[in-house]
């Protein structure tokens, strides 16, 4: 998502609890041992072995709590809300407050983002369906600049959602005395891909699976698995070590022919780290200590020590990356970034016990991400991109023929090299593909609908995480921490005694009008029984219209 990593404190436990564990593969690396090992996350006993070990090698709380607080709390660029489209809740008739839930989501960095949660229609690509997501009402970071929130694709998170704050909410969101709970709603994809629903307003995905590529200049999703079109040589399959985040076992790094993972066991189930693939994540990021002893030193002190300035390497060698047995490629020219003049490698967050492969990863190849089983287990496939392929233009932008349609047939299964397959597998093709915006490769844009009427949104795109907020005006009947900083809210707030005094004047006019039509009328009455009275008072009425015979008409004797 940005080149400052996000990772939350809660997310952050979530990882550390669930990567850890131990890899039967010798010091060379030897193959078959590699996939054997990472076949383990297929059985629930496996999954257990393999969350065994790395949690007795993870820095501990108050070193990682301590290294984070050095890097200071605060922005140099400040977040202008008003760059951003925000949702508006009353002008969509199918929205509705989840009850008793708050928004509340931190990250290590000092960003959050605070609110409360709705339910709505939201829309990606050619499926729709109803989805709780986070109304932001409150962001301070500018990595949310000229957006209007963020959708993860991650899968759910295991931690508890992080402690409310100190009571700040404004007077009138929720009872001072009962503060709501803070959690966070299912991530889009499962939203999308939820069974057994038949409403009118859903259409939803078949199969939950998804992949993800990308280019210099632009990128794309494939919804339901994957394009057979955008690649060549073999799909290369592998489980997932985790059913929290998109988790890999990684062997082996090398650099011009340097090995940056030495391991210290001799057992070869403890040599291996955990690797993650996150589009969140722009570069390459590896550990900068030894994991507590698991590695002989720091893989990115060694890395530094061989180019010697990252910003004009001396060794513009590719990376190797050995996931699960099979090898992967991350040239120089894709890890350097030569418009900006630096390297797109980076030291892991404190107490991260292995690599994040982001988006210097995903522009060589596609990575699909099969959720069909889950929880049971998670499938995770990697493929060279084809060269000649070229994802669609974002919206707006030209450049890709016309002719290729976004909306995928599955009506023929295509023949595709795989590897060894768990028994029954059957691959998933994708349906729809989405334009991604990828803006100067460091952060992936979408385009989302959310309401009825729709109103439209680009957010951020992140495999990294499974939030799903939007930013939103405040209503005073729902639950929210924080400022209104995208307007709204009760009274007090600026929008909103702007609302109040237009609905004030609109009052004043209506009641002016009922006014004028009551008083025309009565003096049309009254005209009318002038007129009457003239008519049979006549000249003995002294002209008067209310005679001696207009006063006996009206109580049959006069005095």
């Amino acid at each position: 998502m940005r080149t400052g990593i996000l990772l939350g404190a809660a997310a952050m436990a979530a990882v550390l609890a669930a990567v850890d564990g131990g890899s039967p593969w010798n010091k060379e690396h030897n193959r078959k041992m590699a996939a054997k090992v990472s076949l383990l996350a297929r059985s629930e006993s496996g999954r257990a072995e393999l969350s065994g070990h790395l949690s007795s090698l993870i820095e501990g709380t108050a070193q990682a709590e301590a290294e984070q607080t050095e890097q200071g709390a605060g922005f140099d660029i400040k977040f202008v809300p008003a760059n951003s489209s925000v949702f508006d809740p009353d002008l969509s008739h199918t929205f509705a407050v989840v009850p008793h839930q708050a928004f509340v989501l931190g990250y290590a960095d000092n960003t959050h983002l605070k609110g409360y949660q709705g339910k709505d229609v939201v829309q990606l690509g050619d499926y729709y369906a109803f989805a709780n997501f986070g109304a932001v009402t409150d962001c301070n970071s500018p990595d949310f600049n000229d957006v209007d929130g963020i959708v993860g694709f991650g899968m759910p998170s295991a931690a508890a959602p992080a402690p409310a704050p100190p009571p700040s909410m404004m007077s009138g969101m929720s009872p001072a005395a009962a503060p709501p709970p803070a959690s966070l709603p299912m991530p889009l994809l499962f939203a999308l891909t939820a069974k057994g629903s038949d409403d009118a307003n859903d259409n939803r995905v078949q199969r939950r699976a998804f992949s993800f590529l990308s280019s210099d200049k632009a990128a794309e999703i494939h919804l339901g698995g994957f394009d057979p079109e955008a690649i060549e040589g073999q799909l290369f399959l592998t489980p997932s070590i985790s059913t929290h985040d998109y988790s890999v076992v990684a062997v082996s790094l090398m650099f011009g022919g340097t090995e940056l993972l030495n391991f210290v066991p001799k057992d070869p189930r403890f040599r291996y780290v955990p690797a993650i693939m996150d589009s969140g994540t722009s570069c390459l990021v590896m550990p900068d200590n030894d994991i507590n002893g698991l590695l002989e030193g720091s893989p990115f002190a060694k890395w530094k020590a061989l180019v010697k300035d990252t910003a004009h390497p001396v060794m513009q060698e590719p990376f190797v990356l050995n996931i699960a047995g099979r090898t992967f490629e991350i040239p120089y020219d894709t890890w350097f970034l030569a418009d900006s003049n630096q390297s797109c490698v980076q030291p892991a967050p404190p107490g991260f016990p292995g690599l994040l492969v982001g988006d210097v990863f995903f522009r060589r190849y596609l990575v699909m991400f099969d959720l069909q089983h889950y929880p049971e287990s998670v499938i995770i496939g990697f493929a060279a991109q084809k060269k000649d392929y070229k994802p669609l233009a974002y919206y707006g932008e030209t450049g890709r023929s016309n002719h290729y349609a976004m909306k995928l047939s599955v009506a023929k299964k295509p023949n595709v090299n795989v590897s060894k397959a768990p028994p029954g597998y059957n691959l998933p093709f994708a349906t729809d593909r989405i334009p991604v915006y990828n803006q100067l490769e460091t952060q992936y844009f979408i385009n989302i609908s959310v309401g009825n009427p729709r109103q439209n949104f680009t957010v951020i795109f992140d495999t990294g995480s499974s939030v799903f907020g939007i930013f939103t005006k405040c209503i005073p009947n729902a639950p929210s921490y924080g400022r209104c900083v995208f307007g709204g809210g009760p009274v007090g707030d600026g929008a909103l005694l702007i609302e109040g005094a237009v609905f004030v004047m609109s009052l004043s006019v209506f009641f002016c009008a009922v006014g004028i039509c009551i008083n025309m009328y009565f003096r049309k009455q009254h005209d009318e029984q002038e007129r009457k009275a003239r008519k049979m008072g006549g000249k003995a009425g002294g002209e008067s219209a209310y005679s001696t015979d207009m006063l006996k008409n009206y109580y049959s004797s006069a005095p």
